[in-house]
């Protein structure tokens, strides 16, 4: 018994300064080079992220450039066909433009507010503004309201020799931006 407890008595030797800054400096370098890791590789994901919707509002900002446009043509062809009151025909460069990707519904309207022609036909001959009350139609230049979901409702005005004869009005959705 007292053998053993001469064996427990002894004092261990403190280690040396040397070896007590190695046990505590090498665990810390250690430390400080995987955080320094996790903390470069998170800042590279957050800048990834933060130009990807950059990418993805600058691609947005080009599609409403690019409908903005597209809509003077088609309100000058429709213009001809209202002056010669052929709603079959303005019926029908609707009709060709939902088959496209990203248009919604396509409306025109009267100067009152009145949906005269659309490619939903259940709008035909309801009052706009009781659906769409925040829009304003009397702009003489293209207008674009954001919508949700991404979309948008652009209000083209058509015009006449003196006057606004109607509006046109469609919903467009954008197209997502596909990063590599």
């Amino acid at each position: 018994m007292e053998s053993i407890k001469a064996v427990q008595e002894i004092p261990r030797p403190k280690p040396s300064l040397w070896k007590r800054f190695l046990l505590i400096t090498v665990p810390l370098v250690i430390a400080m080079l995987v955080g320094g890791i996790f903390f470069t590789r998170y800042m590279g994901e957050q800048s990834v992220k933060e130009l990807a919707e950059l990418a993805e509002s600058r691609s947005v900002v080009l599609q409403r450039q690019d409908i903005q446009l597209f809509a003077l043509p088609l309100a000058w062809s429709v213009r001809k066909e209202l002056m010669r009151s052929n709603y079959d025909q303005i019926d029908e460069y609707f009709n060709e433009l939902i088959h496209r990707k990203g248009f919604g519904v396509i409306m025109l309207l009267d100067p009152s507010g009145t949906i005269k022609v659309s490619t939903d036909r259940k709008l035909q001959g309801s009052s706009f503004l009781m659906r769409y009350p925040q829009m304003k139609l009397a702009a003489s230049v293209p207008v674009s309201y954001a919508m949700p979901d991404g979309k948008s409702m652009f209000l083209v005005p058509v015009m006449g020799l003196n006057a606004r004869i109607g509006t046109i009005a469609f919903l467009y959705s954008y197209r997502e931006l596909s990063l590599p």
